[in-house]
Order: structure tokens, then C-alpha cells, then sequence
């Protein structure tokens, strides 16, 4: 039995990493909603991201745009680490 009983080390970081890649999308759809956006709950992840990072140059407020750029990179940051502790929890089971 391991220190975490079921789960591993790169189980509870790869779940971590999903938490906040879900937050952050989160962020970027209520963004949107506040700036008068077409947001739908589940569905269309993709132009929200595409339409967010429209926003993030057209935003004439420096503090409101680096903001958004922190949730932009806060999103990308726990992908890299969904597929970095994805490979590694792969490498470890084979």
C-alpha cells in the first residue's frame, strides 16, 4: 500500500491538474458571459478560447488584460500537467 493508499502521487497530481484546467475554464466562460458573449455551459470550449484570447487583445485596461492572460495561462499550464502526468502514470502501469 502506497503513501496515498489508492491512489498515487501522479493520480492525485494528474486530478489536481483537471481541477484547475476546470476553474480556469470556468473563468473564461463567465468572462465571456460579463462581456455580453454567446457562452453555453458545455459546449463550445474551443471558441470560448478562441474568442478569450480575442478579448485579451483587444482589452484597452492593462490590469484587466493581464488578468485574463494569467487565466489563459493558468489554463495552459494545468493541460501540460493533465498530459504530463498522463504520460507518466502511463510509463509507470506498462
Amino acid at each position: 500500500m502506497n503513501l496515498f493508499g489508492i491512489m498515487g502521487l501522479f493520480e492525485m497530481a494528474m486530478i489536481f491538474s483537471l481541477i484547475i484546467a476546470l476553474y480556469n475554464l470556468q473563468q473564461i466562460k463567465m468572462t465571456l458571459k460579463d462581456k455580453g458573449y454567446p457562452v453555453d455551459l458545455m459546449t463550445g470550449w474551443l471558441r470560448d478560447y478562441r474568442q478569450f484570447k480575442g478579448l485579451i487583445v483587444e482589452e484597452p485596461d492593462q490590469k484587466k488584460k493581464l488578468d485574463y492572460q494569467g487565466t489563459l495561462n493558468g489554463l495552459h499550464f494545468s493541460l501540460l500537467g493533465i498530459v504530463i502526468f498522463g504520460m507518466l502514470m502511463l510509463r509507470n502501469h506498462i
